[in-house]
């Protein structure tokens, strides 16, 4: 468990990284954002990997907690609900949580070249995929892990594009059209 002051830094690690990506990530630029003074940020992690490695821990912890909220609310009964649930994602991803989206996504496209970052945000996705397949599932969609990773695929793309501009339309609509047509196939006429 974490001190107060290092989950401060990796708040602030995060804020570095979702507001000037990696290239921006110091010892120096944390303990600024942190309002800490110089040398805090090295006492707790010394390197810039130990750093980064926390960045990804917290990201963790945040999501866990999130998730926990989710699961306290109950599956989703009806694909409306699974669509709501994932529309909600999308706005608090590109609206509140933004930068922790942003941070998310540098530290993802930095795993590419240093595949020890992904190992855990990946087993994360996993469990989101088989969550939403179980949703899926329950409605009788056929294929219902390819679909959740349809449907997540879809989703992370559309995070994409809000955070981006390219689409700066509401989220619901959307996710709510491709919740539809995925659970429409499953009830499709099989020839």
């Amino acid at each position: 468990m974490l001190s107060a002051t290092a989950v401060r830094v990796t708040d602030a690690a995060l804020q570095v990284l979702g507001t000037g990506g990696l290239h921006a990530l110091s010892h120096a630029r944390v303990d600024a954002t942190a309002g800490l003074p110089p040398g805090s940020t090295s006492n707790y992690f010394r390197t810039r990997a130990a750093l980064v490695a926390s960045a990804v821990a917290r990201l963790r912890e945040l999501d866990g907690a999130a998730w926990q909220a989710t699961l306290a609310a109950g599956p989703p009964h009806h694909p409306a609900q699974l669509a709501d649930m994932y529309a909600r994602f999308v706005d608090d991803a590109t609206g509140a949580a933004r930068t922790r989206t942003i941070a998310r996504y540098v530290i993802f496209v930095q795993g590419v070249v240093q595949p020890e970052l992904l190992e855990s945000l990946n087993a994360d996705r996993r469990l989101l995929v088989e969550w939403t397949a179980e949703a899926l599932r329950s409605f009788d969609v056929p294929e219902a892990t390819t679909a959740a990773e349809t449907l997540l695929a879809a989703v992370e793309g559309l995070i994409m594009h809000r955070l981006t501009g390219f689409v700066t339309s509401p989220a619901a609509p959307e996710v709510h059209r491709m919740v539809d047509i995925l659970c429409r196939r499953g009830h499709a006429p099989r020839l």
